[in-house]
């Protein structure tokens, strides 16, 4: 395919050209990096058992890539013999990431570093096993550290964990977004945190919604990190109609509206 090269001795598959898709393709034993825009992959099985990139990822997109987008795939990187560090992990600006199983990580499931922009929607997935490499690991579901974000929109996951040691989905440096429609069920710390640009709740531009969520924290510190949560003093950030599945608590703003989460 034009485009696309295979690294055979490294196990890599790179791709260069603009608007790729790689579409029902059993990527089991080799890794992929994009250095381009608009790569999408799709239908699609992938393992750890060769992660390349640099953070020792299943799929990765350097700095120079965008808008990547992982649809319709499975993706273990640890069954087997695997030992990827991140399942995916995006350097450019533009992440989407649907209706796909990510499983068993050694650190994080996903993560977004390196140049500002872009969007990051995380939706319709199952995700479980971050952090689990050992005692020193530190995993997370979902972390951004470096860039600006646009918005991050975390919508109707499921999410398990069992073991390993690991956070939730840290949306960090976002512009605005939403938390919204997700079950999350295990043993992280918390299960969701916000922050805007520089780290910092406060430089949040528009809102960061998070509601109706269902969630069980027995194995868990709780739901939110306790600096951004119900009640708390930055305007943008808003928490409505979120379920404790065992108590049956709802955790939310005691002034805010009822919000509905977004259509598909």
């Amino acid at each position: 395919m034009a485009g696309v090269s295979l690294d055979v001795a490294q196990r890599s598959i790179a791709v260069a050209a603009d608007d790729v898709t790689l579409d029902g393709y059993d990527f089991g034993g080799w890794s992929v990096v994009t250095t381009a825009a608009n790569t999408t992959l799709t239908n699609s099985n992938f393992n750890g058992l060769n992660p390349g990139g640099p953070q020792s990822s299943v799929i990765s997109g350097t700095q120079t890539s965008s808008n990547l987008h992982v649809a319709n795939c499975t993706i273990d990187g640890l069954s087997g013999g695997g030992h990827a560090e991140f399942l995916v992990e995006m350097e450019g600006p533009g992440l989407t990431i649907e209706y796909s199983w990510l499983k068993n990580s050694n650190s994080d499931l996903i993560g977004r570093h390196g140049r500002s922009g872009g969007n990051i929607i995380i939706r319709y997935n199952v995700l479980e096993q971050a952090g689990m490499g050992g005692p020193s690991t530190h995993g997370d579901y979902l972390q951004v550290y470096g860039p600006t974000v646009e918005e991050t929109r975390i919508l109707y996951n499921t999410a398990v964990q069992n073991g390993g040691r690991t956070q939730g989905f840290i949306a960090d440096n976002t512009k605005s977004g939403e938390f919204a429609g997700n079950t999350l069920i295990g043993s992280v710390s918390y299960w969701m945190s916000v922050s805007g640009p520089g780290t910092d709740a406060a430089n949040l531009s528009g809102t960061f919604s998070t509601h109706d969520n269902y969630y069980d924290v027995t194995k868990a510190f709780g739901f939110n990190y306790p600096a951004v949560g119900p009640n708390d003093r930055y305007p943008k950030t808003v928490f409505t109609n979120n379920v404790n599945m065992v108590s049956g608590q709802i955790v939310q703003d005691s002034t805010s509206s009822k919000l509905r989460p977004s259509r598909p």
